[in-house]
């Protein structure tokens, strides 16, 4: 059975970054970034544009899924807002059009400080990082799926830990 792996976390904490890093590292792989699917001038998440971005991940996930050639999708996402349901129609259609995946869900998360840091480093706007660190940097502790702190953790550390949690 294909696998997708959703990374979520806080904002800045390095979704991307690390699913770019298990990309690379894992081959018959397929990296889908959330944030693309969301590219748009202006973007809100009114009715039309969650529907847009959900139709946006629904097409890659399904394509990526059903390929032959893929065997693991990597997704990076975040629950906060109206996400969490966004994600919850995806998965739904997923299964409606008979797309089975085993699902794994991975939090990541680091010290506050690390993950201010690394917000700064991806030169985010100041007034995002702070909105992004009030917002989701303890939203994730209600979920009980895999966390790994990351705070001193190298990239191809993350990945393996990944790899040992999805096999």
């Amino acid at each position: 059975m294909k696998k997708l792996i959703l990374i979520v976390g806080p904002n800045g904490v390095g979704k991307s970054t690390t699913a770019r890093e298990f990309f690379q590292s894992n081959s018959k792989c397929a990296y889908v970034d959330s944030d693309w699917c969301r590219v748009k001038n202006p973007f809100s998440f009114t009715e039309s544009d969650q529907k847009l971005v959900a139709n946006n991940i629904f097409c890659l996930l399904r394509n990526y899924l059903a390929c032959e050639d893929v065997e693991k999708v990597i997704f990076t996402y975040a629950f906060h807002g109206v996400r969490k349901n966004i994600f919850d129609i995806i998965i739904a259609r997923l299964q409606d059009e008979g797309i089975e995946v085993e699902l794994k869900i991975i939090i990541l998360k680091c010290s506050y400080d690390e993950n201010m840091n690394r917000a700064r480093a991806d030169k985010r706007d100041e007034a995002r990082i702070q909105y992004g660190m009030k917002n989701t940097f303890d939203f994730y502790d209600q979920y009980n799926f895999p966390v790994i702190d990351t705070t001193c953790m190298k990239l191809e550390q993350i990945v393996e830990v990944i790899n040992k949690i999805i096999e």
